[in-house]
């Protein structure tokens, strides 16, 4: 038998129908707009070699806000084409997604959810079209990084094992010299060969020093000694440093007065030089000596610093001498005259003399030594 619903009843379920598909819309309302499906967007496209597992409705970021979704996934058309990603994008983000901007696949910590990270780009690129294509990273794919550690740790194992080997082979060497094997064993161990080893050390010691006192005499026997002396081999260190004589000199530009690299002279240079050789003429006198020193500044080799300042300094020996006979003191007296190059680097003593004499580093320096005597 049939029964009348109250009035009042009838409201209340009704109500609660209402309050049941408010609830039901409020739900499908929040679950789209998780999915970017009611609020204004925009779209951009990435393409990918590799998706590493993405699906259709996973997340992408930008900076680390949730900025939208992946719309849809187009596979490749042919072998060996890249798979396409549409991302969904909220329209409000617009403004920071650029033209440059690059899209990366990444991980939710170490083995999380995977999702896409936009990267914004350049303030002062435009913004991206709608439906444009962004850069992309390809993920970083956990099996490729635990294979490149394996490759690591392998070759980590093999160098200590190698380690382990050749501390066996030393422990080796040093057990064999402590029971005297070997030759170098037994010197370690025979007090007596040890000494007669000294003993010849010493000796040989002993001959290279009677040797280079031998050459350091015929170094000063005539005729051997007048090829020593004009390049000023002798006490090199002291050549211009004379306190007891009375110093004059004149400086000339190594790049005004010979070619470049070389230790040829410029007409230049010969012009200048045949100052100098009329200065000479009437600054010196019997007992003076003369020093031709070359500098340079170039410290890259120093082998060939040496060399080519050495070739300069006797470039104008050899000038000099030639037309205005430096060399010559009076009819049967001749003057030392010492052509010296010492490339980058001046004689200590002298330094200070040097460093007066001119600020120019690519020189030649003429100078006159006469005794106070």
């Amino acid at each position: 038998m049939g029964r009348n619903i109250g009035r009042w009843r009838a409201m209340a379920s009704a109500v609660f129908a209402l309050a049941v598909i408010g609830l039901a819309g409020f739900a499908l309302y929040q679950l789209a707009g998780r999915r970017w499906q009611v609020q204004p967007t925009f779209h951009v496209r990435a393409q990918f070699e590799s998706i590493g597992g993405l699906n259709a409705g996973d997340r992408v970021r930008l900076q680390g806000i949730d900025a939208g979704v992946i719309e849809r996934i187009v596979p490749p058309g042919e072998p060996g084409e890249p798979v396409e990603l549409v991302l969904r994008l909220d329209q409000r983000l617009k403004h920071l997604v650029r033209s440059d901007a690059t899209a990366k696949i990444v991980s939710q910590g170490f083995v999380g959810l995977r999702l896409v990270e936009i990267i914004p780009g350049l303030a002062s690129t435009p913004p991206i079209e709608d439906f444009g294509t962004i850069r992309s990273e390809g993920p970083n794919d956990l099996a490729e990084l635990m294979t490149a550690t394996r490759r690591s740790l392998d070759r980590l194992n093999s160098t200590i094992t190698e380690a382990e080997e050749g501390l066996i082979q030393v422990r080796g060497i040093v057990d064999s010299l402590s029971r005297g094997e070997g030759t170098l064993g037994k010197l370690i161990r025979d007090d007596g060969l040890y000494e007669n080893l000294a003993s010849l050390s010493r000796r040989g010691a002993q001959t290279v020093d009677a040797a280079q006192e031998n050459l350091d005499a015929m170094k000063h026997t005539w005729p051997i000694s007048r090829y020593y002396d004009g390049r000023a081999y002798y006490d090199r260190d002291r050549i211009l440093y004379q306190p007891g004589a009375l110093r004059v000199s004149r400086s000339l530009s190594v790049d005004e007065s010979f070619e470049p690299g070389r230790a040829v002279l410029t007409e230049q240079g010969k012009r200048q030089l045949d100052e100098v050789g009329r200065w000479f003429q009437g600054a010196t006198r019997p007992t003076t000596e003369v020093v031709i020193a070359a500098f340079t500044d170039e410290n890259g080799n120093e082998d060939r610093s040496q060399i080519l300042t050495q070739e300069q300094a006797n470039a104008v020996r050899a000038y000099l001498v030639q037309k205005y006979s430096i060399d010559s003191a009076g009819w049967f007296r001749g003057r030392k005259v010492a052509a010296v190059g010492f490339g980058s680097h001046p004689p200590g003593l002298a330094s200070e003399e040097v460093s007066q004499s001119t600020t120019a580093p690519r020189r030649v320096d003429v100078i006159l030594f006469t005794p106070r005597t």
